[in-house]
């Protein structure tokens, strides 16, 4: 079965992978590295290693209820994440920013149902608070398991 962000994209072109399996034109030890560019200034893995720590982060800030910190990292981990796969298959559509990553993904029918809906309820996240407020728990961790599911994505789980 075929899963994954680079799995999808490469699919559209030419057969199966994920960022770790992918093969880049040039081959993976010829992926592009720049520390002045801001995308390839890292390696999908080391995007995605990013994006693991700012989840940790985002996790925590919502746990604590720090809407605006939790948010913003839960954003910006799931953009980390896109990185990785844009680092592979550029794609201009995708944009610059973590939140020009989040939109394209979200309206674009071709991505997986879930992935669309997580990337829709990190961009319409509120960062003054949650919703609904829970009494005895944490923030809104609910955004913290949407970048989740876009990082497994990028990841090819």
């Amino acid at each position: 079965m075929v899963h994954g962000a680079l799995s999808f994209l490469r699919s559209r072109v030419c057969g199966i992978a994920s960022v770790r399996a992918l093969e880049h034109p040039y081959g993976m030890a010829m992926l592009p590295k720049n520390p002045e560019h801001w995308l390839y200034r890292f390696s999908p893995d080391e995007w995605l290693r990013a994006a693991r720590n700012e989840l940790g982060a985002s996790a925590e800030a919502l746990q604590e209820r720090v809407q605006r910190k939790g948010v913003a990292n839960a954003r910006r981990a799931a953009g980390m994440a896109l990185n990785a796969v844009l680092v592979v298959q550029p794609n201009e559509a995708w944009g610059r920013s973590y939140m020009d990553h989040l939109r394209a993904v979200a309206h674009d029918a071709a991505i997986e149902e879930h992935i669309r809906h997580a990337a829709l309820q990190l961009l319409d996240a509120p960062l003054d608070g949650p919703r609904f407020i829970r009494i005895g728990g944490g923030g809104d961790e609910g955004l913290a398991a949407a970048a989740l599911a876009i990082i497994e994505w990028c990841e090819g789980t």
